[in-house]
């Protein structure tokens, strides 16, 4: 019988890539695809799922208005980040702590603009927590890991406080067909890992 790996993701784009990537390069495993923890239930019926795979960021429909930042405002908070000359600015004698204070500075700046403009459109973790609260409830046991393209440290932090088995970054081109590429390589990685948490998550179960 076939491990069944229940995918759960609010895009279409993510779904073709399981469907015509992922799924192919795992011919022993049975993939089950939805955009909501509901639709998951109704497909699986009375199967038991041996794997969850779980998209983190969605849309948030308590968002009211959400709406694209405007091109000037992003501009204004990068412009006023530190530049790639702060970094390197009177750094002879520096440490090499120094030096990566000083790039983690403009990176951790960055992260504050992503958060910022994910606030305005109305994205943020909360589609993938209600899921992952779901599985726990409704199927004990059952391993749930987070497959993400948008995941910051506090993602990962809140994952594994509600009780995610493990977390994943998709990989990201520059453009569609890049993804598909990188996502074709990353495949195989991808099928071993979840394999490897289902085998622990029996293991531990039996135990």
């Amino acid at each position: 019988m076939k491990d069944i790996v229940c995918f759960i993701d609010d895009s279409p784009f993510e779904h073709d890539l399981v469907r015509n990537i992922i799924a192919p390069a795992a011919p022993d495993m049975e993939f089950v695809q939805a955009y909501t923890f509901e639709e998951a239930r109704e497909l699986l019926k009375d199967k038991r799922p041996s794997l969850f795979l779980l998209d983190l960021w969605g849309q948030d429909s308590s968002v009211q208005n959400p709406y694209i930042m405007p091109k000037e405002e992003v501009k204004k908070m990068a412009d006023s980040l530190p530049s790639v000359e702060d970094v390197y600015r009177d750094l002879e004698g520096a440490n090499f702590n120094d030096y990566l204070r000083r790039i983690f500075s403009i990176v951790d700046g960055w992260r504050k603009i992503f958060e910022a403009v994910c606030s305005k459109i109305g994205q943020n973790r909360k589609y993938g927590l209600n899921n992952l609260r779901l599985v726990r409830k409704y199927y004990p046991g059952v391993p749930a890991v987070i497959y993400t393209r948008k995941s910051l440290i506090w993602d990962a932090i809140a994952v594994f406080n509600a009780g995610a088995d493990g977390i994943f970054i998709k990989p990201t081109g520059i453009d569609d067909e890049d993804t598909r590429r990188l996502t074709r390589e990353f495949a195989p990685r991808l099928i071993m890992e979840l394999k490897r948490i289902m085998l622990r998550k029996r293991a531990i179960n039996e135990g």
